[in-house]
C-alpha cells in the first residue's frame, strides 16, 4: 500500500460582506462634531434629504460628491455640515449606491 501525499493548497476565504446602513453612515460621520446634538443632527438630516431629493434616482455618489463640494451648492457657508456630507458621501462611495436608494435608506430613519 503507498500513501500519496498532496501539496497544500491554500484555502482562500470568501470575501466579508461589509453592510453600513445609510444611517450608521450618517451618525459614524457626525461622531465627535456639534453635528451630533439631536438638534443640529436633524438640521443636518434635513438637508442630505433635500439634497438628495434634487437629484436624479440613479445618481452616483460622485455626483453627489461634487455638489456639495461645489462652492455655490445650497450649503454654502455652512462648512462643518458641508464636511460632514463629504465624508457621509465618502463612506458611503465603496457600496456604490445610487443618490434614491441613499435617500430611501434615509427615509427609514431609525
Amino acid at each position: 500500500m503507498s500513501l500519496q501525499t498532496t501539496a497544500a493548497r491554500p484555502v482562500q476565504a470568501a470575501p466579508i460582506p461589509v453592510t453600513i446602513t445609510v444611517m450608521d453612515a450618517l451618525h459614524a460621520v457626525t461622531i465627535g462634531t456639534p453635528l451630533d446634538q439631536p438638534d443640529r443632527f436633524d438640521a443636518l438630516y434635513r438637508d442630505l434629504m433635500d439634497l438628495l431629493d434634487g437629484f436624479h434616482p440613479d445618481a452616483g455618489i460622485d455626483e453627489c460628491l461634487m455638489v456639495v463640494g461645489h462652492p455655490m451648492n445650497q450649503i454654502a457657508g455652512r462648512e462643518e455640515r458641508r464636511d460632514v456630507m463629504a465624508r457621509f458621501f465618502e463612506l458611503l462611495a465603496p457600496t456604490h449606491l445610487t443618490a434614491g436608494e441613499i435617500l430611501t435608506g434615509l427615509e427609514t430613519r431609525a
